[in-house]
């Protein structure tokens, strides 16, 4: 656009959409544990989703299609977020967390083929790699609430059956996926256990794979004849 190529400084930050998505994501981390609790802290905690799939929708847009799609998952995901706040029914929250899980996971896809794609590693891939790694935790934190949906008393917090909002599945989704695992919350069925070990696993497969790929974008240098 004219407007735009003729402020550089603006071109250069709509150009670097992974890091706004990784601050959007990071705002979201940092402020969420101090505002779940009240109405206003959730109406604000809506307003950040909203600019993550903003920023998330740029960073994926490829093509029409990517952008037709990521906004047909993203909008269902906010509109039953405030469906869920307004009416607090567990089936709200749970389509919320459903289409919430699908966005991510499609978002991710995206990011992913273009933080490992085979060209030059920029800054810009570097943030869309750790915006990646969070969002893997948040989208374990959408699947973990909706299937405690439909296997209630399926986590645990101190050994006591707990249904979790959002704010501790995402805490125990990051101790999952780092491998921290405190143990305060924990699985408490079968079927959660299991999904446990398959994001334990998700998170040490992604920083080999990655470690990988910055590996390969520097190669040792042959030896000499």
């Amino acid at each position: 656009m004219p407007f735009i190529k003729r402020h550089p400084r603006l071109e250069q930050i709509l150009a670097q959409r992974c890091f706004s998505l990784f601050l959007a994501l990071l705002a979201l981390l940092i402020v969420m544990p101090y505002l779940a609790e009240t109405i206003q802290g959730r109406v604000l905690v809506g307003v950040l989703n909203i600019v993550i799939l903003v920023t998330a929708v740029a960073a994926v847009k490829r093509s029409t299609l990517s952008f037709v799609i990521a906004m047909l998952l993203g909008l269902p995901t906010l509109c039953f977020q405030i469906l869920a706040l307004q009416s607090d029914l567990p089936g709200h929250f749970a389509l919320s967390w459903g289409f919430g899980a699908a966005f991510y996971a499609f978002t991710i896809a995206h990011l992913l083929h273009y933080v490992l794609s085979r060209d030059m590693m920029t800054a810009d891939k570097l943030y869309g790699a750790v915006a990646a790694y969070a969002m893997i935790a948040i989208l374990w934190a959408y699947l973990y609430g909706v299937q405690q949906y439909f296997y209630p008393g399926a986590f645990a917090s101190h050994g006591t059956p707990k249904t979790l909002d959002m704010a501790e599945l995402i805490f125990y989704s990051f101790t999952v996926l780092t491998t921290a695992g405190f143990g305060d919350v924990t699985a408490h069925v079968i079927q959660s256990r299991f999904a446990t070990i398959l994001e334990s696993v998700t998170g040490v497969m992604y920083v080999a794979i990655l470690i990988a790929r910055l590996t390969s974008v520097y190669p040792a240098a042959k030896m000499k004849n």
